[in-house]
């Protein structure tokens, strides 16, 4: 996929992680610029991140769609024998990844988007976590970027490679052209769930399983430079997420906010290819 907007195939397979291969799908996908007819599509997937949180998501939609030349949706490639019969069907869209400019406060999301993370910031946070974040934002100078990584479960976590190479060429391109994406920072907001521990009666979650939702944020987790996290349990009321969460009473939902610097958003970008193909090699040999 190439940030000149022309279409791409990106092969992948679909299917739990613990199938066996013979037991996976294999699948072709396609990352192509957002469109209007992808609104609604769009707007479903922000709701399964942002879930009850006060935010426009109409609003949101709206910006990812008409941002100049950047950011990207993914969708399943059919044949056209497919396409006829299914009709509307080869229009979903199954991801976004994307960016959206929360410094500057030009519209009703951004300004809740603002407000969201300064509040959540300093519910959740340690005291340098609060302090670092709301210099951050409060700072006109910072241009900071809510990074969107967002798609349905079972899409594999490689298919995340060519979607961040092409954003972070296209925030290259635009940063010349328009300071808004000149971004210092970026900030993630990470769907994971943690495994109930209730060993001797702990109901803690100290030291409890992690699963995250997308597989490739646990890379950004490892070199973001700060990070709080809030549990969602009690706001989920959707089944966009997957059941096989939401059936199991053993998983508890949470968000994890990363914060980090533009510079190590590119340098994990350029890693991302060989730090999934060494999680590969590792299975095969433990296999």
């Amino acid at each position: 996929m190439e940030p000149t907007r022309r279409q791409g195939a990106l092969a992948g397979s679909i299917g739990p992680d613990n199938l066996d291969d013979e037991m996976s799908i294999d699948v072709e996908f396609e990352g192509r610029s957002p469109e209007v007819k992808d609104y609604h599509c769009i707007k479903q997937l922000l709701q399964q991140l942002f879930l009850k949180a006060p935010v426009n998501l109409s609003d949101m939609t709206s910006i990812l769609i008409h941002q100049p030349t950047i950011g990207s949706v993914i969708k399943q490639v059919t044949d056209v024998d497919d396409e006829e019969e299914d009709g509307d069907d080869d229009d979903q869209i199954l991801g976004i990844t994307s960016v959206i400019n929360i410094t500057e406060k030009t519209s009703e999301c951004v300004e809740n988007l603002h407000k969201l993370i300064l509040d959540l910031n300093n519910q959740h946070s340690d005291s340098d976590t609060t302090l670092f974040v709301n210099r951050l934002l409060s700072d006109d100078d910072n241009q900071v970027g809510l990074l969107i990584n967002e798609r349905y479960v079972n899409i594999p976590s490689v298919i995340s490679v060519p979607l961040f190479q092409a954003l972070s060429k296209e925030m290259f391109k635009l940063k010349n052209e328009k300071q808004s994406y000149n971004f210092d920072y970026l900030i993630m907001i990470c769907k994971l769930y943690k495994v109930k521990n209730d060993k001797k009666g702990n109901k803690s979650f100290e030291n409890s399983e992690i699963i995250w939702a997308n597989g490739e944020e646990e890379f950004f987790d490892k070199v973001a430079d700060y990070k709080f996290e809030f549990c969602v349990q009690n706001d989920q009321g959707s089944a966009l997420a997957g059941s096989w969460v939401e059936s199991d009473p053993g998983m508890i939902a949470f968000r994890r906010v990363l914060i980090f610097t533009m510079d190590k958003f590119c340098s994990l970008t350029n890693q991302l290819q060989s730090l999934f193909a060494n999680i590969e090699t590792e299975y095969q040999h433990e296999s």
